[in-house]
């Protein structure tokens, strides 16, 4: 297990301890090493991905979205020059305004997926609602979400890495689990936050996490972070469930009343 302890000069470092009980000589032995640097130089690679995918998703949406709707622009326009002629060409270039608009949207959507704009304030809930609808449109398959009730504000770095955390799982799903239903919920339980995606899929591999890509240790690596865990769990009918339990802020401490006291 890892934990965080506080120095005497207000910085923080991270021990990674390897325990073993005796109970005859009712002792544990217990190691520890200092990982305080690959902690910060996992924290720096994650900010650098997120970064860059954000840097792909403004591009994609100023870029090649506003060069596509521009030819889309001058294919209407030369739609309608020719629709007097109402020949065999007309008609293709209509079809070839319909076709790039119909890509406009995906690269849209696409965009959404690299960058969850709005994030911060539409809320959690909100954008992997948004993020399920962009999957179904995008890639022709079921993907729902539901969420039992209003969720509570975690903040954005809470909120990003989970909304990253079902983005991977529902990735992987689809390109290795090759799912054609997927169901993304959120849900509270006993004073904890549980984010869950679960897939029709063949099932991920019994093999150990360390075994099973980097995806996975990205998910592993960003449920740590928030203080939470990851459990992937292969179904027996097939299908993969990826649930990540994460602690809830705490409640904001009310303010006590002062009432004026009656003469």
């Amino acid at each position: 297990f890892e934990n965080r302890y506080r120095c005497k000069d207000g910085s923080y470092r991270w021990l990674q301890w390897n325990a073993n009980s005796l109970p005859a000589n009712q002792q544990i032995h217990a190691i520890a090493r200092d990982v305080t640097l690959r902690k910060k130089l996992e924290n720096e690679i994650l900010d650098a991905s997120d970064r860059e995918k954000e840097r792909l998703g403004r591009e994609l949406h100023d870029g090649l979205c506003q060069d596509l709707a521009g030819i889309a622009a001058l294919s209407a326009t030369l739609s309608r020059n020719l629709a007097a002629d109402s020949g065999p060409v007309a008609a293709l270039a209509a079809e070839i305004g319909e076709l790039l608009n119909e890509t406009i949207g995906h690269a849209r959507d696409m965009a959404r997926g690299l960058n969850p704009v709005g994030l911060e304030q539409i809320g959690l809930a909100a954008a992997l609602e948004v993020f399920s609808a962009n999957v179904c449109a995008l890639f022709r398959i079921f993907c729902g979400f539901k969420c039992n009730r209003s969720f509570p504000n975690l903040g954005s770095g809470v909120e990003t890495h989970l909304f990253r955390i079902a983005q991977e799982a529902v990735n992987n799903a689809m390109s290795h689990g090759r799912a054609r239903r997927i169901d993304i919920s959120l849900s509270l339980r006993r004073g904890k936050g549980f984010l869950r995606v679960r897939d029709d899929g063949v099932g991920i591999s019994m093999k150990p996490l360390a075994g099973n890509g980097a995806g996975l240790h990205t998910m592993d690596f960003r449920a740590r972070i928030i203080g939470g865990s990851l459990q992937v769990r292969r179904l027996a009918g097939g299908g993969t469930v990826v649930t990540c339990a994460f602690p809830l802020p705490p409640a904001p401490r009310k303010e006590p009343s002062h009432g004026r006291k009656k003469n």
